[in-house]
């Protein structure tokens, strides 16, 4: 067996850039400025939305992916270095980063996939991760202009040490250009629209827009009706198992549901102060701990892996409910969700009728579909019990903070029953869906 000489950076790069940017654009978002506003929104859409435009090319390589996540992350990188003397700089910055933290997860996966079907074995320094996360850690603490250079500076360094540990800096562009003009029309239109849509959501809830909030909600409501109405037809034509879509679904739920409506209601009950002790501490330990520890308990549980994830799924979704036990429930819904998101790799990586790059694009694309279902569905349940509640609809706009015109008893008293029916919800889903695997287990065992 060959040995590839690192995989650190490519790593870290990701497992922190779904989170970290997030964290710096909403942070400044909270400026008010349309400016500041609009940097969050292009992160976040092109983030969310970014896996669904690789689903409109027919074919393309993992060298040629990798190759176009490091440029677009670099330059972005470079941007967002430059935004300390041109401002304007952050928009193309923010932009470019969210495509890079869409493509490279789903690169990586299918750049470890090749390295296992090859026999070279990719080492992980853990050391060198630890480095890497203090300074990028290090850098959100910085203050005003100094937090953008610090973060961007990092993760620059990151970008160009990736680039040279995986040796995709000798791939043509040639090759990147061959695979962006396969581009089919029939799914780039379908890409533009959850686009548009989310890109109205987050562009009308933070400006606090109501016409912009009702535009996208109710037209993701026809959206998600029409593909209700046809999934029966078009699940004919799903390549992977029923249990692994639905349990890949559920995955993106669960962490759109710990993350965002978890930032939302701490910042709301416990005030914006509490959101580090409550939300990033408790969600990076769970994750830290599932990357480092959680494989060697994987080991020794064997076939019973997936059925302990679940069941921890449920019982820490439940805590979540009680403020009390918040902090264990965030620990312990993203200790579990990340052996989730590890089993599902696996399983993935078996479907041998696929190709690599296939498999890995199924995978990111289902969860990031139920991401977003779950975060429209979420913003239609605020605004019907908005309605109940007969408080204006632009209250909705200010559910993450205790300050102005509403009172903590009011923005509790809507986000409360929220939480109970996303918790309930899912604890359902879970239970259903164990339920049907352990079902279709006995008729089709696991290899």
């Amino acid at each position: 067996m060959t040995s590839n000489p690192a995989h650190h950076a490519l790593f870290v790069l990701s497992n922190t850039l779904t989170i970290v940017p997030y964290i710096f654009f909403l942070s400044i978002s909270k400026e008010q400025t349309l400016f500041a506003i609009l940097a969050f929104v292009l992160y976040y859409t092109f983030k969310m939305t970014g896996v669904f435009f690789l689903q409109t090319l027919p074919q393309f390589s993992t060298s040629a992916l990798l190759t176009i996540s490091f440029w677009i992350g670099t330059v972005g990188a470079l941007f967002g270095i430059f935004s300390m003397v041109w401002g304007s700089a952050l928009l193309p910055a923010a932009a470019l980063i969210g495509l890079s933290a869409a493509w490279i997860p789903p690169a990586d996966l299918m750049y470890r996939q090749q390295a296992q079907l090859q026999e070279r074995s990719l080492k992980n320094d853990w050391r060198w991760v630890l480095i890497y996360l203090v300074l990028l850690l290090g850098a959100i603490q910085l203050n005003g202009k100094w937090q953008a250079v610090g973060l961007f500076t990092g993760y620059l360094f990151l970008f160009i040490s990736a680039i040279w540990q995986s040796g995709k800096i000798n791939v043509r562009p040639r090759g990147v250009w061959q695979m962006l003009k396969q581009v089919t029309g029939k799914q780039l239109l379908a890409y533009l629209l959850f686009f548009g849509l989310l890109f109205l959501l987050r562009t009308g809830r933070l400006l606090k827009s109501n016409t912009l909030f009702e535009w996208a909600l109710f037209g993701f409501m026809f959206v998600f009706a029409l593909l209700m109405l046809t999934v029966g037809r078009r699940s004919q034509f799903w390549r992977m198992p029923f249990y692994l879509n639905v349990l890949t679904f559920l995955h993106g739920i669960v962490g759109n549901f710990l993350f965002l409506f978890g930032s939302v209601y701490v910042g709301a009950r416990f005030g914006q102060a509490a959101l580090t002790s409550h939300v990033y501490i408790p969600y990076a330990i769970g994750l830290f701990v599932s990357m480092t520890f959680g494989v060697f308990l994987e080991k020794k549980l064997g076939a019973s892996t997936i059925f302990v994830h679940l069941s921890g799924l449920i019982l820490c979704t439940w805590l979540f409910c009680f403020d009390a036990m918040l902090p264990i429930g965030m620990a312990g819904i993203s200790f579990f969700n990340g052996g989730l998101n590890r089993w599902l790799g696996q399983r993935y990586r078996m479907l041998t009728a696929e190709t690599i790059e296939n498999r890995s694009l199924a995978k990111y694309a289902t969860q990031s579909k139920g991401s977003l279902v779950h975060q429209f569905l979420l913003m239609g349940l605020l605004f019907g019990l908005i309605q109940k509640a007969q408080l204006p609809v632009n209250a909705i706009f200010r559910l993450s903070s205790t300050s102005g015109t509403l009172h903590q008893e009011t923005i509790v008293g809507v986000l409360d029953p929220a939480k109970w029916v996303s918790a309930v919800s899912i604890i359902l889903l879970f239970l259903v869906a164990g339920c049907y695997f352990r079902k279709d287990l006995k008729q089709n065992p696991l290899p």
